[in-house]
């Protein structure tokens, strides 16, 4: 019979990053979900298991950061595009250019498909806007990709400090 893991062990160091978009909600499915994956057993386990939720919700926060920055940049490129045939970013853009714009980066698939075959029809594609927005933004956005970059390599870390615990942990109860 195995026995029910307890509850995290809260990790006191650090307050939940909630911030920029982030929700408590979220923040606690991604503990939950840690937990449930990892079952740590022992409170040092627990730790590194909160831990690496925490680490989790960071990384999720600058790609959101990241990806939201260049979709603003992606939108203003079609605005100023739909409006005069060049990758410009314009501030007097027509309000039917910026409705395709926001159409061609939102949420609704139909409308996507729609503004994307505008965009096409007007001589470029949506890759090509995606390519010049994160050229544009390159030197912007590499702070977070930096990041990302480090905070995937200290999950790593955890991840072998997680195992690693799992393996001394009967040991160090059968010494104990």
């Amino acid at each position: 019979m195995t026995k029910k893991p307890k509850d995290p062990v809260a990790v006191q160091h650090k307050r939940l990053p909630v911030a920029l978009g982030g929700s408590r909600e979220n923040h606690q499915k991604i503990v939950g979900e840690v937990h449930d994956t990892l079952q740590a057993r022992s409170a040092l386990e627990r730790r590194r298991a909160s831990e690496i939720a925490i680490l989790e919700m960071e990384l999720e926060q600058h790609r959101r950061l990241r990806d939201t920055r260049l979709m603003v940049a992606v939108r203003d490129f079609a605005a100023g595009y739909f409006s005069s045939g060049r990758f410009v970013i314009r501030p007097d853009v027509e309000q039917r250019h910026l409705k395709l714009a926001r159409d061609l980066v939102g949420e609704d698939p139909t409308r996507q498909v729609k503004a994307e075959e505008k965009l096409q029809a007007a001589g470029t594609t949506l890759d090509e806007l995606y390519a010049r927005a994160y050229q544009t933004l390159a030197e912007g956005l590499s702070h977070h990709e930096k990041r990302i970059e480090s905070l995937e390599k200290r999950r790593r870390d955890l991840l072998d400090d997680f195992d690693a615990l799992r393996v001394i942990a009967p040991r160090m109860r059968q010494n104990g």
